[in-house]
């Protein structure tokens, strides 16, 4: 379990960062994307608009660092300032600024740029601007991107680098750290169990002497609704003690469970079997629908207290007269367990916060339940490995869906 604890954390905590990390690189990546857009457009549309005259600074110098100091370039990179006549036939090529050792075929570059028309666009590692006169000549400027976009690529390369180290760092940090969260975490969590079972233990005394007592107020003075009040009362509270002391036994022993091959088919029938008599007594229709030859791998004794949660909070629930429906289906390699029955009405919370410990829902429903057998049910099912959910199909039906891996 303290593994399981510390695993835990310093995956939080490695993920949380990891994905502040990526928002990081993505912030940056289209941030200098955007710049080296913004810088190259307005560039081409100074030296179209003929504002951009030779020899004028057009690209901002860095500022001085590691004794470097920058200074302004006539050009942000190389680029051709090409004139094409109105027959689309070029007339002058002028090439300034610094190239890579690039080759461009500069005759099939202008008449693709004058065919699509666009005012700007991508060619390659070239970005275009085109400008039109009404005599019908035009004006193209290609500027070469290329050191740009290596610079950006070095940028984004040094990002990621850098938040692998990071991310080895902080897994470093972690390690020892996540030793101390997890030793604090399961002495807190122990203490805890620890109260539940004293308390547990001995609460069973006076509510032994309590049952004992009024058995013999009823043999000497006869039954009243009084001693059926506090026999009621005596039941509630020593399902809440048996419920208590089994979600610590749960937390207690889940890596220690016997897992062997069950026949979950028989085991479902026999359940069943032995809450047919009190479906019958309150004239609850019931109906199961069990796959033969349906095996899982877990602990059995588990297994029959996951079932009997179940159908006991069905048979609690369930108005009289009404309706108790139980399956279960091989499907994908998954046993699927449901248990519906109907109800005078639905309890007031959302359907995953029943599986919570104490909760309830509305008064309506509390018919001498501890809100703790749902939460029960459902820590037995992720102990194997499965899942537990819950589900108003309607105003009237209340169901429980379990799918366990097949074994």
């Amino acid at each position: 379990m303290r593994k399981y604890f510390r695993n835990r954390f310093i995956m939080g905590a490695m993920l949380s960062f990891l994905i502040l990390i990526l928002l990081m690189i993505t912030f940056i990546s289209l941030f200098s994307y955007h710049q080296v857009e913004q810088e190259s457009s307005r560039f081409i549309e100074m030296m179209l608009s003929g504002t951009g005259e030779e020899g004028k600074p057009q690209s901002e110098a860095a500022p001085p660092m590691f004794g470097y100091r920058p200074e302004p370039r006539p050009y942000p990179s190389g680029f051709y300032d090409i004139t094409v006549n109105a027959e689309g036939t070029i007339e002058s090529v002028q090439q300034r600024g610094i190239f890579e050792e690039t080759e461009v075929d500069l005759e099939e570059t202008v008449r693709q740029i004058l065919r699509d028309k666009f005012p700007t666009g991508k060619i390659g590692s070239y970005k275009y601007g085109l400008f039109t006169e009404a005599t019908g000549q035009s004006r193209i400027i290609l500027l070469d991107i290329s050191i740009q976009l290596k610079d950006l690529y070095n940028v984004l390369k040094s990002t990621l680098l850098t938040g692998a180290l990071l991310m080895v760092a902080l897994f470093l940090i972690l390690l020892p750290i996540s030793s101390r969260v997890a030793d604090a975490y399961m002495r807190n969590t122990e203490k805890q169990k620890q109260f539940i079972t004293d308390a547990g233990h001995d609460l069973k005394t006076p509510v032994a002497i309590i049952r004992s007592s009024l058995d013999v107020l009823d043999l000497t003075q006869g039954k009243s609704k009084w001693s059926e009040n506090i026999r009621s009362q005596t039941n509630r509270l020593e399902r809440l003690i048996a419920q208590l002391l089994l979600m610590a036994r749960l937390d207690e022993s889940a890596e220690a469970m016997t897992r062997q091959k069950l026949d979950f088919t028989s085991l479902i029938q026999e359940e069943v079997s032995s809450f047919i008599p009190r479906l019958e007594e309150r004239q609850i229709r019931w109906k199961t629908t069990v796959a033969s030859d349906l095996h899982i791998q877990g602990d059995e004794g588990s297994m029959r207290n996951m079932l009997n949660l179940l159908m006991d909070n069905a048979a609690q629930y369930t108005a009289d007269n009404g309706e108790f429906f139980l399956s279960a289906s091989l499907e994908r390699k998954k046993i699927r367990l449901e248990i519906s029955n109907t109800v005078d009405s639905l309890p007031d919370v959302r359907p995953d916060q029943l599986t919570d410990r104490f909760v309830r829902g509305n008064s309506s429903r509390n018919s001498g339940g501890t809100g703790i057998g749902l939460s029960a049910a459902k820590r037995i099912t992720e102990i194997h490995h499965g899942s537990l959910s819950i589900q108003y199909p309607d105003a009237h039906t209340f169901r429980v869906l379990v799918s366990l891996p097949a074994a």
